[in-house]
């Protein structure tokens, strides 16, 4: 791969390289997505910063868990352990060469875990596909005869199940994969209450009349959550876990 360094800021004042493939449409967007536009930056809302709050007061006794549930090349995953301090990141990437890029930029944090597969209902195997929509648009789904490429999959239960991060409170989870959110939420939901706050984009304006994201909305209805838009991502905060927690002014 003929890789491109970008400095970013770290937050002990110091820089570190994060790599990208300067000739890919999708590994722009991302970099401008989240380190230029900010994207997961929900601080301007009292939401964001109730969350903030509940991260620093969790975080004297136990570190923050976040997911990244379509992690790409990592871009999420270095913004959330730099603005979240004592925050471990399970990050997830199903496409090989995203997921090689991926170990590079989060090689220096000890405080994560990289699967190569995809995040779905049930842990087991999924198709990956490539529409042709750069490196940011590949597609998991149900495996169907004549799948030509088979990845691993890992559901949220396992996930929280894993020796690794039983001591850790969750605190994010970002939902970012293609239109799979259909088979994600297609099963056992409860685990969405154990988060502060979930990210995810939908992808209805992607796959018309697919209803990628029916069975999200069926499950949101079974949690209390705020919900706010902006952009491409919905934000779906607790309100059960943030409604108490102390205000940061």
């Amino acid at each position: 791969m003929n890789l491109s360094v970008l400095q970013l800021q770290t937050r002990g004042g110091g820089q570190a390289p994060f790599y990208f493939r300067k000739d890919s449409v999708g590994d722009s967007g991302v970099v401008q997505q989240i380190f230029q536009n900010r994207d997961y930056d929900a601080s301007s809302w009292e939401q964001g910063r109730r969350l903030w709050a509940y991260h620093q007061r969790q975080v004297n006794s136990r570190p923050s868990l976040i997911v990244d549930a379509g992690a790409n090349i990592g871009a999420a995953a270095v913004y959330f352990l730099e603005v979240f301090e004592n925050a471990f990141v399970y990050a997830i990437e199903p496409e090989e060469n995203n997921f090689q890029i991926l170990e590079m930029n989060t090689k220096r944090y000890t405080n994560k875990i990289v699967f190569n597969g995809a995040i779905a209902s049930s842990d087991g195997e999924m198709g990956l596909e490539d529409p042709g929509l750069s490196d940011w648009g590949f597609r998991t789904r149900p495996v169907v005869q004549g799948s030509s490429k088979i990845v691993k999959s890992i559901s949220p239960a396992t996930i929280l199940s894993d020796p690794r991060v039983a001591d850790l409170t969750p605190l994010i989870f970002k939902i970012d994969i293609e239109g799979a959110e259909r088979d994600l939420f297609s099963g056992e939901t409860s685990w969405m209450g154990r988060f502060p706050l979930i990210i995810i984009e939908l992808h209805d304006w992607l796959l018309p009349f697919s209803g990628s994201s029916r069975n999200f909305f069926n499950a949101l209805v079974k949690h209390d959550f705020d919900f706010v838009h902006r952009g491409e991502n919905v934000f779906l905060f607790s309100r059960p876990i943030l409604a108490a927690a102390a205000d940061p002014a």
